[in-house]
């Protein structure tokens, strides 16, 4: 387990939850030896109620403390995970979308029951049949207390058993699970395109494959549940409770206890095994929970992506750069390339020739095999398409600039050419879908106008939209191009011929 996975879950607050349920038990003990004394004496009445009441406290202060111990287990894991996306680097982060989708929803949230809301009640249930036992040994009577710690002992054997059994199921359930995650965000980003090649039938096949595979692993993971269940109450519940009859008559028979006591023993052996089955009842969570955090822990061991771009100068500095994507032959070779401040160059060439490529390489996603970049000061990049979070124009103006007043939101807007169309109140919709694909691209300009940054990289802009939208977009980047380096991958002609100068890769 990672260090930083354990350390999501204070030791500390376990511990208390422990406590908790141990005083809870203490004090159900009381009620039973309070009720054992009746048979010949008085009932104290206040003192049942004492006991009552203070074992109603710590059951629910046992909850809260659950409740809580989950809560913050929930917050520091998503820390975790959010922390760690920023730091293994765009490419991992898009080439394994499907999978960390599933690491960052479901794997979190096994992991938050089973270290937040299972293991403090666990080891309570655990530990409290060996409180129960130690105060019937001290106030009632030591031999019965012994035979019933004789069954005791064979649960951690049981448990340890079943443990080993399910880890291999644990495991495939949370593969299954990712892989069905992954296929299915897949086919929801590429819906259309799967609808207009006649595709959608055959990849839903396979979702149902995948979806099948997924329902045995938990089907499978839930039998060997009830079958812990079974045994549990079976083997070990029934055998405590007839041991702790058998014994306590056996000793009233000889003159060792009276009835009461004989009572509170027999009343106690059910809080002996009322605990234990809550190990059975909820074992499926360590099985889905111990996957779900050795993925975490993997994860957080994924090496760091450290970028190569090296800060200083003025503009973009490529220099003798050879590199490519991981796991294929560079495509960019030896190549060399200066953006002066103030102007604008146009990378051309043919698709396929690594013009995305030097760009990732440029923005510091990639490591070059040979060669370095410099930068003069932070970059702002225009993708090919652009990101809109759901909301309005001016949460997505914020991102870039979250200080900023509303006169230079519509400054930028205006920059932008977006001011005559568009206010910072209108609703963008999910990933900008009720804007064009034309007022996307400017308000992804305008957002890059907010960074203030001296070096603009522009990756196809004018891509997704017509002719009209073009020239827009053209118009509201001279305005934005202003003694900033600027270096524009291109394919259209009049982006091309809107530039100081143009490269072509080859």
């Amino acid at each position: 387990m990672h260090p930083a996975v354990a350390a999501a879950t204070p030791r500390w607050r376990m511990a208390l939850i422990t406590v908790v349920t141990w005083a809870q038990a203490l004090s159900q003990v009381w009620l039973f030896i309070l009720i054992g004394q009746s048979f010949h004496a008085d009932f104290n009445l206040s003192a049942a109620l004492i006991a009552v009441a203070l074992a109603a406290v710590a059951g629910g202060l046992s909850i809260w403390c659950t409740d809580q111990t989950s809560a913050l287990t929930r917050t520091e894991l998503r820390r975790l995970v959010v922390e760690k996306l920023f730091s293994v680097g765009a490419v991992k982060v898009v080439a394994d979308q499907g999978s960390l989708f599933n690491l960052a929803t479901k794997s979190i949230s096994s992991a938050t029951r089973y270290r937040g809301g299972f293991l403090g009640p666990i080891v309570g249930a655990m530990t409290t049949p060996l409180i129960v036992l130690a105060a019937l040994a001290i106030f009632v009577d030591w031999l019965t207390a012994l035979c019933m710690l004789v069954c005791l002992l064979i649960i951690p054997f049981i448990v340890q058993g079943f443990r080993k059994s399910t880890k291999s199921v644990g495991g495939q359930y949370h593969r299954t699970q990712a892989q069905l995650t992954g296929r299915f965000l897949e086919s929801i980003g590429a819906l259309d395109m799967l609808v207009y090649n006649r595709a959608a039938e055959r990849i839903a096949e396979g979702i149902a494959e995948d979806g099948e595979k997924n329902r045995k692993s938990v089907m499978k993971m839930l039998a060997l549940n009830q079958l812990l269940i079974f045994v549990v109450d079976a083997a070990f519940s029934l055998a405590v409770i007839l041991v702790a009859a058998a014994v306590s008559l056996a000793r009233v028979h000889s003159g060792a206890i009276d009835a009461g006591q004989a009572v509170t023993l027999v009343l106690a052996s059910l809080m002996v095994t009322g605990p234990v089955n809550v190990i059975g009842q909820f074992f499926y969570i360590g099985i889905g929970g111990r996957a779900a955090v050795s993925a975490l822990s993997g994860f957080l061991r994924t090496p760091n992506h450290t970028s190569h771009v090296q800060l200083g100068g003025e503009g973009i500095e490529v220099s003798h750069v050879t590199g490519g994507w991981p796991g294929a032959e560079p495509i960019v070779k030896n190549v060399s390339l200066y953006v002066a401040p103030g102007e604008r160059v146009a990378l051309v060439g043919k698709s396929g020739v690594g013009k995305s490529t030097l760009s990732a390489l440029i923005q510091g996603h990639l490591t070059p095999v040979e060669g370095s970049v410099r930068v003069g000061g932070e970059m702002a990049v225009v993708e090919q398409q652009t990101f809109l979070f759901h909301g309005t124009v001016r949460d997505n103006l914020l991102i870039a600039a979250p200080d900023a007043s509303d006169e230079r939101l519509l400054a930028a807007l205006e920059i932008a050419g977006l001011l005559d169309e568009i206010t910072l109140d209108t609703p963008v919709g999910e990933r900008g879908r009720l804007l064009s694909g034309g007022q996307a691209q400017r308000l992804s300009i305008a957002r890059a106008w907010l960074t203030d940054r001296p070096v603009l990289l522009l990756d196809e802009p004018t891509s997704q939209v017509d002719l009209a939208g073009e020239a827009r977009i053209l118009e509201a980047l001279n305005s934005l191009a202003c003694d900033r380096a600027v270096l524009m991958i291109a394919h259209r002609p009049d982006a091309i011929l809107s530039a100081d100068r143009v490269e072509e890769l080859s």
